[in-house]
């Protein structure tokens, strides 16, 4: 029972982060073929992808009000696991440095918002 309460749990952030990335993407493809750089549209993917998992993170350690630090870790493994899968099997790339780099960074800014939320108090 607890497990199934877990998965409903989890899932609706999963859903929310799938959603929110499919928008991301459609406007970042938008704006490359309306002509802007793809190095700009890279960027902006990256910045929102942190500002994404920090609030998804800080917004679900901020609900349950304990262990911000794990909360944080799980929260963000669960969405690094989904990056990496749609890019294996989509993309059908390998991993680089830089790429683990990127994934590092997003999994501590995902710590860094489920640590924050669960320190905030609610007012």
């Amino acid at each position: 029972m607890i497990i199934i309460k877990n998965l409903i749990y989890y899932g609706k952030f999963v859903s929310i982060f799938l959603i929110v990335e499919l928008i991301l993407t459609f406007i970042t493809s938008l704006l490359n073929l309306l002509g802007l750089n793809s190095g700009i549209t890279t960027i902006i993917m990256f910045v929102s992808n942190i500002i994404l998992f920090f609030i998804l993170s800080f917004y679900n350690a901020f609900k349950k009000q304990k262990k911000g630090l794990i909360e944080g870790l799980i929260l963000g493994a669960i969405f690094l696991l989904l990056m990496v899968l749609i890019k294996i099997i989509l993309f059908n790339s390998g991993f680089h440095i830089s790429t683990l780099i990127y994934y590092l960074i997003l999994l501590i800014t995902s710590t860094l918002g489920g640590m924050i939320g669960v320190n905030k108090k609610s007012e």
